[in-house]
């Protein structure tokens, strides 16, 4: 079980990151820009998320209870 697990991991996190990052040092400027964007745009999603997580916790408990 720990195998299977340790290789879905290895080929989400290592082979992706490889791949993109071999790719990446082939792509015009633009494309960085593209790709910075994407990634500022995971961050702001995930800052939001993390932000009001309290919030949801909260409604959610008060639903509940």
């Amino acid at each position: 079980m720990k195998k299977y697990v340790m290789g879905s991991l290895k080929f989400l996190f290592v082979d992706s990151t490889v791949n993109i990052l071999g790719d990446l040092f082939e792509q015009p400027l633009v494309m960085w820009a593209f790709i910075g964007w994407g990634w500022l745009c995971v961050l702001a999603i995930a800052t939001s998320l993390f932000a009001l997580l309290p919030e949801i916790a909260l409604t959610v408990f008060d639903m509940l209870f």
